[in-house]
Protein backbone atom coordinates (compact mmCIF):
# COMPACT_ATOMS: atom_id res chain seq x y z
CA UNK A 1 0.00 0.00 0.00
CA UNK A 2 1.14 3.89 -0.69
CA UNK A 3 -0.02 6.93 0.64
CA UNK A 4 -1.85 9.59 -1.22
CA UNK A 5 -1.98 13.22 0.98
CA UNK A 6 -3.75 16.35 0.88
CA UNK A 7 -7.26 17.21 -0.01
CA UNK A 8 -6.68 18.01 -3.76
CA UNK A 9 -5.39 14.39 -4.55
CA UNK A 10 -7.57 12.29 -2.04
CA UNK A 11 -10.90 14.08 -3.55
CA UNK A 12 -9.63 13.53 -7.30
CA UNK A 13 -8.58 9.62 -6.28
CA UNK A 14 -12.31 9.72 -5.33
CA UNK A 15 -13.73 11.19 -8.22
CA UNK A 16 -11.64 9.23 -10.68
CA UNK A 17 -13.79 5.96 -9.58
CA UNK A 18 -10.87 4.40 -10.40
CA UNK A 19 -11.08 1.86 -7.50
CA UNK A 20 -7.37 2.88 -6.44
CA UNK A 21 -7.92 4.28 -2.78
CA UNK A 22 -8.66 1.15 0.03
CA UNK A 23 -9.08 3.20 3.21
CA UNK A 24 -8.94 6.98 4.20
CA UNK A 25 -7.68 8.65 7.60
CA UNK A 26 -9.14 12.61 8.39
CA UNK A 27 -7.42 14.43 11.12
CA UNK A 28 -9.81 14.29 14.06
CA UNK A 29 -10.55 18.04 13.77
CA UNK A 30 -10.68 18.35 9.88
CA UNK A 31 -14.00 19.83 8.51
CA UNK A 32 -14.90 21.71 5.26
CA UNK A 33 -17.11 21.48 2.75
CA UNK A 34 -14.15 19.26 0.35
CA UNK A 35 -13.80 17.81 3.60
CA UNK A 36 -17.85 16.46 3.53
CA UNK A 37 -17.28 15.77 -0.12
CA UNK A 38 -14.65 13.45 0.72
CA UNK A 39 -16.72 11.64 3.08
CA UNK A 40 -19.95 11.76 0.87
CA UNK A 41 -17.77 9.88 -1.79
CA UNK A 42 -15.87 7.57 0.53
CA UNK A 43 -19.82 6.18 1.62
CA UNK A 44 -20.96 5.82 -2.08
CA UNK A 45 -17.77 3.88 -2.63
CA UNK A 46 -17.96 1.82 0.47
CA UNK A 47 -14.39 3.25 1.27
CA UNK A 48 -13.59 3.06 5.26
CA UNK A 49 -12.94 6.83 6.74
CA UNK A 50 -11.58 6.77 10.38
CA UNK A 51 -10.38 9.67 12.06
CA UNK A 52 -7.65 9.81 13.91
CA UNK A 53 -4.66 12.36 16.04
CA UNK A 54 -2.70 14.42 14.35
CA UNK A 55 0.77 12.36 15.81
CA UNK A 56 -0.42 8.72 13.63
CA UNK A 57 -1.17 10.92 10.64
CA UNK A 58 2.21 13.43 10.69
CA UNK A 59 3.90 9.87 10.93
CA UNK A 60 1.79 7.88 8.14
CA UNK A 61 2.50 11.32 6.19
CA UNK A 62 6.59 11.29 6.95
CA UNK A 63 7.10 14.69 7.01
CA UNK A 64 4.89 15.69 4.29
CA UNK A 65 1.98 18.27 4.59
CA UNK A 66 -1.17 16.21 4.44
CA UNK A 67 -3.74 18.86 5.38
CA UNK A 68 -5.30 16.55 7.56
CA UNK A 69 -6.23 14.03 5.18
CA UNK A 70 -4.66 10.63 4.00
CA UNK A 71 -5.61 7.50 1.84
CA UNK A 72 -3.86 4.25 1.26
CA UNK A 73 -3.98 2.85 -2.08
CA UNK A 74 -3.06 -0.12 -4.20
CA UNK A 75 -0.52 -0.13 -7.20
CA UNK A 76 -1.22 2.39 -9.92
CA UNK A 77 -2.42 0.55 -12.78
CA UNK A 78 -0.58 1.47 -16.35
CA UNK A 79 -2.23 1.64 -19.58
CA UNK A 80 -0.84 -0.51 -22.58
CA UNK A 81 0.19 1.48 -25.67
CA UNK A 82 -1.67 -0.86 -27.47
CA UNK A 83 -4.77 0.41 -25.70
CA UNK A 84 -3.88 4.22 -25.87
CA UNK A 85 -3.41 3.61 -29.85
CA UNK A 86 -6.24 1.85 -30.00
CA UNK A 87 -8.79 4.36 -27.98
CA UNK A 88 -6.85 7.25 -30.15
CA UNK A 89 -8.52 5.56 -32.86
CA UNK A 90 -12.02 5.50 -31.67
CA UNK A 91 -11.82 9.01 -30.25
CA UNK A 92 -11.31 10.88 -33.32
CA UNK A 93 -11.50 14.28 -31.37
CA UNK A 94 -8.67 12.97 -28.87
CA UNK A 95 -5.69 15.25 -27.89
CA UNK A 96 -1.96 14.88 -28.29
CA UNK A 97 0.10 12.29 -27.00
CA UNK A 98 2.68 13.57 -24.86
CA UNK A 99 6.05 11.47 -25.04
CA UNK A 100 8.61 11.93 -21.99
CA UNK A 101 11.70 11.10 -22.61
CA UNK A 102 13.66 10.34 -19.09
CA UNK A 103 11.71 12.70 -16.45
CA UNK A 104 13.59 11.98 -13.63
CA UNK A 105 12.01 14.62 -10.76
CA UNK A 106 8.26 13.68 -9.67
CA UNK A 107 7.67 17.48 -9.32
CA UNK A 108 8.17 17.78 -13.08
CA UNK A 109 6.63 14.83 -13.78
CA UNK A 110 3.49 15.37 -12.04
CA UNK A 111 3.78 19.25 -13.16
CA UNK A 112 3.39 17.88 -16.65
CA UNK A 113 0.64 15.48 -16.29
CA UNK A 114 -1.44 18.30 -15.08
CA UNK A 115 -0.67 20.12 -18.01
CA UNK A 116 -1.30 17.59 -19.92
CA UNK A 117 -4.71 16.65 -18.13
CA UNK A 118 -5.61 20.47 -18.62
CA UNK A 119 -4.92 20.44 -22.09
CA UNK A 120 -7.10 17.40 -23.31
CA UNK A 121 -4.06 14.92 -23.79
CA UNK A 122 -5.35 11.91 -24.84
CA UNK A 123 -2.04 9.53 -22.88
CA UNK A 124 1.28 10.27 -21.12
CA UNK A 125 4.16 7.87 -22.30
CA UNK A 126 6.74 7.49 -19.71
CA UNK A 127 10.11 4.79 -20.05
CA UNK A 128 10.24 2.14 -17.08
CA UNK A 129 13.68 2.57 -16.57
CA UNK A 130 15.51 5.59 -15.28
CA UNK A 131 12.96 7.83 -14.51
CA UNK A 132 9.73 8.88 -12.38
CA UNK A 133 6.86 6.64 -12.45
CA UNK A 134 3.60 7.51 -10.73
CA UNK A 135 4.60 8.07 -7.21
CA UNK A 136 2.01 9.92 -4.16
CA UNK A 137 4.96 12.66 -4.85
CA UNK A 138 3.71 12.46 -8.36
CA UNK A 139 0.28 12.48 -7.75
CA UNK A 140 0.01 15.21 -5.51
CA UNK A 141 1.81 16.96 -7.96
CA UNK A 142 -0.44 16.57 -10.22
CA UNK A 143 -3.28 17.51 -7.95
CA UNK A 144 -5.15 14.11 -8.39
CA UNK A 145 -4.92 14.91 -12.41
CA UNK A 146 -2.58 11.83 -12.46
CA UNK A 147 -5.47 9.98 -11.51
CA UNK A 148 -7.72 11.26 -14.44
CA UNK A 149 -5.44 10.65 -17.83
CA UNK A 150 -3.99 7.22 -19.11
CA UNK A 151 -0.42 6.64 -18.44
CA UNK A 152 1.73 4.29 -20.26
CA UNK A 153 5.16 2.81 -19.20
CA UNK A 154 7.46 1.68 -21.92
CA UNK A 155 10.48 -0.10 -22.52
CA UNK A 156 12.05 1.83 -25.23
CA UNK A 157 11.03 5.93 -26.19
CA UNK A 158 12.24 5.24 -29.34
CA UNK A 159 10.94 1.77 -30.33
CA UNK A 160 7.50 3.62 -28.63
CA UNK A 161 7.64 6.32 -30.91
CA UNK A 162 8.27 4.26 -34.31
CA UNK A 163 5.09 2.25 -33.20
CA UNK A 164 3.28 5.63 -33.03
CA UNK A 165 4.80 6.93 -35.97
CA UNK A 166 3.49 3.47 -37.80
CA UNK A 167 -0.06 4.08 -36.40
CA UNK A 168 -0.13 7.55 -38.10
CA UNK A 169 0.89 9.67 -35.68
CA UNK A 170 3.11 12.63 -36.41
CA UNK A 171 6.11 13.30 -34.03
CA UNK A 172 7.70 16.99 -32.67
CA UNK A 173 10.38 17.13 -30.12
CA UNK A 174 11.16 19.67 -28.61
CA UNK A 175 14.74 20.92 -28.36
CA UNK A 176 16.09 24.35 -27.73
CA UNK A 177 18.64 24.79 -30.76
CA UNK A 178 15.64 23.98 -33.14
CA UNK A 179 15.05 25.66 -36.41
CA UNK A 180 11.15 25.37 -35.99
CA UNK A 181 9.27 28.02 -34.15
CA UNK A 182 7.02 26.56 -32.47
CA UNK A 183 4.14 28.89 -33.54
CA UNK A 184 4.76 27.93 -36.90
CA UNK A 185 4.42 24.94 -37.29
CA UNK A 186 0.96 22.94 -38.44
CA UNK A 187 0.02 19.89 -35.97
CA UNK A 188 -1.81 17.38 -38.06
CA UNK A 189 -3.81 15.39 -35.54
CA UNK A 190 -2.69 12.78 -34.66
CA UNK A 191 0.40 14.00 -33.24
CA UNK A 192 2.54 13.60 -30.26
CA UNK A 193 4.71 15.82 -28.13
CA UNK A 194 8.24 14.20 -26.69
CA UNK A 195 10.19 16.42 -24.02
CA UNK A 196 13.43 15.62 -23.13
CA UNK A 197 15.13 14.92 -19.53
CA UNK A 198 15.55 18.06 -17.79
CA UNK A 199 19.42 17.95 -17.87
CA UNK A 200 20.15 17.18 -21.27
CA UNK A 201 16.65 17.33 -23.52
CA UNK A 202 15.98 14.61 -25.92
CA UNK A 203 18.64 11.90 -26.35
CA UNK A 204 20.43 11.44 -30.16
CA UNK A 205 18.06 8.27 -31.34
CA UNK A 206 15.49 9.79 -30.13
CA UNK A 207 15.56 12.92 -31.49
CA UNK A 208 16.48 11.59 -34.81
CA UNK A 209 12.94 9.95 -34.63
CA UNK A 210 11.16 13.00 -34.32
CA UNK A 211 9.42 14.17 -37.47
CA UNK A 212 9.99 17.73 -36.26
CA UNK A 213 12.23 19.69 -33.73
CA UNK A 214 10.66 22.78 -32.23
CA UNK A 215 11.28 25.22 -29.93
CA UNK A 216 10.08 28.22 -27.86
CA UNK A 217 11.04 31.79 -29.26
CA UNK A 218 12.62 33.10 -25.93
CA UNK A 219 14.18 37.39 -25.41
CA UNK A 220 15.72 36.15 -22.04
CA UNK A 221 19.19 35.96 -20.91
CA UNK A 222 18.88 32.38 -19.27
CA UNK A 223 18.71 29.71 -22.28
CA UNK A 224 16.22 27.35 -21.36
CA UNK A 225 13.18 26.95 -20.01
CA UNK A 226 11.92 24.46 -17.04
CA UNK A 227 10.69 21.79 -18.30
CA UNK A 228 7.51 21.67 -17.11
CA UNK A 229 7.01 25.21 -18.35
CA UNK A 230 8.42 24.15 -21.27
CA UNK A 231 6.00 21.68 -21.79
CA UNK A 232 2.24 23.36 -20.47
CA UNK A 233 3.66 26.46 -23.22
CA UNK A 234 4.02 23.70 -26.32
CA UNK A 235 0.80 21.68 -25.37
CA UNK A 236 -1.34 24.71 -25.05
CA UNK A 237 0.17 25.73 -28.73
CA UNK A 238 -0.12 22.36 -30.11
CA UNK A 239 -3.88 21.81 -28.78
CA UNK A 240 -4.80 25.56 -29.81
CA UNK A 241 -3.45 25.30 -33.59
CA UNK A 242 -4.75 21.26 -33.67
CA UNK A 243 -8.34 22.53 -32.75
CA UNK A 244 -10.67 21.66 -35.32
CA UNK A 245 -8.50 20.29 -37.44
CA UNK A 246 -10.03 16.54 -38.71
CA UNK A 247 -7.76 13.73 -36.76
CA UNK A 248 -6.93 11.19 -39.07
CA UNK A 249 -6.01 8.51 -36.27
CA UNK A 250 -5.43 5.11 -37.21
CA UNK A 251 -5.09 5.90 -41.23
CA UNK A 252 -1.41 5.32 -42.72
CA UNK A 253 0.99 8.26 -42.82
CA UNK A 254 2.89 9.35 -45.52
CA UNK A 255 6.32 9.66 -45.12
Amino acid sequence: MQVIYGLNPVLEGLRSGAGVIKTIFLSSNRHGPRVEEITKLAREQKIPVTCREGAFMDRLAAGNRHQGVLALFGDFTYHSLDSIIQNSKADLAGGPLLVLDSITDPQNLGSLVRSAHCFGVSAVIIPRDRAAGVTPAVIRASAGSVLHTPVCRVVNIARTIEQLKEAGYWIFGADASAENDCRELEYEPPSALVLGSEGTGLRALVRRKCDYLVRIPMKGVVDSLNVAVAGGILLYEITRVAAGKPSRAGTARKS
